[in-house]
Parts: C-alpha cells; structure tokens; sequence
C-alpha cells in the first residue's frame, strides 16, 4: 500500500518560484529572439544590446536566489519582483506598439506578467512567514 507524502504549503512555493521565475525569464528571451527574427524588437532591447544580456543575468539570477531561505534574500526577489510589475504595468505598454503586437507578443506579455505576479504573491508569503520566525 502507497502512503501518501505531504508537502507543506511553505515548502511547496519554496519549490514553485524558481520554477515560476525561469519559465517567465525563459519565455521572455524567447520572445526577444522571436523578436529579433521577425524583426519587430525594440531597439534599445534587442538580442544584441547589453541592456537585455543584463537584464536576463539578474533574471535567471533572481531564480537562483528565490532557492535561498534567508529573509534578506527573500526580500530582495519580492522587491525585485514589485519592481517588474512597475515596469510592465507603467513602461512596456509605452514600447509595445501595434507593429510589435502578434498572437506571440500578446501571450508572452499576458503570461510573463502572470507568472511574476504569481511568483510575487508567492513571495510575500515566504517573506511573512520568514518575518514571523524571527
């Protein structure tokens, strides 16, 4: 007889944001290529420009850093998260213009933003209960 295995809700998001962030991070420098082919990127964020190669470092770092269990490190991906959300609710509209707007476009902005939305209400929870420990 199989015994079921239970996993606590703090280990359980302690697993997904990683895996959360890397799909997000992975499908956005999918899209950049996609871009780049197409011919549709926008020229201050191209495959080619340092500010992408920057930006996808600290992405996939970030991925790294959610593994951590420290309360510091935690915070620093919750605010590194809030900070995303800023800029794709306030700036990525003002670049996503109608030329860049295909079916792929459409759904890597809709599911990028979801999946850092996701990982940041994950994140507070872990940061609030790293919090309550101390």
């Amino acid at each position: 007889m199989a015994t079921a295995t239970t996993t606590s809700p703090a280990t359980a998001t302690t697993n997904a944001v990683p895996w959360v962030l890397a799909t997000a991070f992975t499908l956005s420098a999918v899209h950049t290529v996609y871009a780049a082919a197409a011919g549709i990127e926008d020229p201050t964020f191209t495959v080619t420009t340092p500010a992408a190669w920057l930006f996808y470092a600290v992405g996939f770092g970030s991925v790294w850093l959610a593994r951590r269990q420290e309360a510091w490190a935690r915070i620093g991906v919750l605010a590194y998260l809030v900070v995303l959300l800023a800029i794709s609710v306030f700036y990525y509209p003002t670049t996503f213009t109608a030329e860049k707007q295909t079916v792929f476009g459409w759904f890597e902005n809709d599911v990028y933003v979801g999946l850092l939305m996701i990982a940041a209400y994950s994140m507070v929870g872990r940061v609030r209960s790293s919090l309550s420990v101390h």
